[in-house]
């Protein structure tokens, strides 16, 4: 009876083990000496203070040369738009144009609708408070819908450094309470394992009217996280 109950403890600590070594490829073994192994999560709660916008301006005409006379028309406005409300050139992207011809299905044939223009403009905004103000300007330039939008923070390696401070306390106060629970004490770190971390980012689709800045915007905290997986030798 004993061997039998050693013969499945000794298969269920086996199974943990191999669990947890997944989370330590980097080192080659776990110790030989006492050691405890945890998990530890740390978080940082922020506002977001950067706004990302991705719009794009399109027109199928007869002729190339028309959708890209009104395609660098659109721009143009666009660009004098956020201009006004303060966006720095060093926060506007545009990209090259692309043009393609543009067709469509009619009664199972291809039929060629026109040439398309395309052109992309990212902007980053560092005053949220300009937010519905940009967008009115977009709505007269005449983008009537964005891409992704994606509200960031400024100071994320800051807000990264103190998730992984708290990280580092939640390891070292979850050690000393196993090792005490077993008559023991910590000695040291044995290994240390950075698990993916970083600020979980808002994207969204923004349709827009002449209404959009009379919508408030309504932003909840971001939160960034650091995790850690920790081998601590014990006395």
């Amino acid at each position: 009876m004993k061997n039998r109950v050693a013969s499945i403890l000794g298969r269920q600590v086996a199974f943990v083990l191999c669990a947890l070594l997944p989370m330590f490829a980097a080192a080659a073994t776990l110790p030989d000496s006492p050691h405890v192994v945890v998990a530890a999560l740390g978080e940082v709660e922020a506002m977001p203070d950067i706004a990302k916008l991705q719009l794009q301006i399109s027109e199928t005409r007869d002729t190339a040369v028309d959708a890209k006379n009104r395609v660098d028309e659109r721009t143009a406005r666009v660009l004098t738009a956020v201009r006004e409300q303060g966006v720095p050139d060093a926060d506007i992207r545009a990209s090259q144009i692309r043009i393609y011809p543009d067709y469509e299905w009619q009664d199972g044939k291809r039929m060629l609708r026109g040439q398309r223009v395309e052109r992309s403009i990212d902007l980053t905004l560092t005053d949220l408070s300009r937010y519905g103000a940009v967008l009115d300007g977009l709505v007269q330039a005449g983008i009537t819908e964005l891409g992704n939008v994606s509200f960031d923070l400024s100071n994320r390696d800051e807000l990264m450094a103190q998730a992984v401070q708290a990280a580092m306390a939640n390891a070292n106060a979850k050690a000393a309470t196993l090792a005490a629970g077993f008559g023991r004490r910590v000695a040291g770190v044995y290994h240390i394992d950075e698990g993916n971390s970083g600020p979980i980012r808002q994207e969204r689709m923004v349709m827009m009217d002449a209404k959009m800045s009379a919508a408030p915007m309504l932003l909840g905290k971001e939160t960034v996280s650091a995790s850690l997986n920790v081998v601590f030798l014990l006395k």
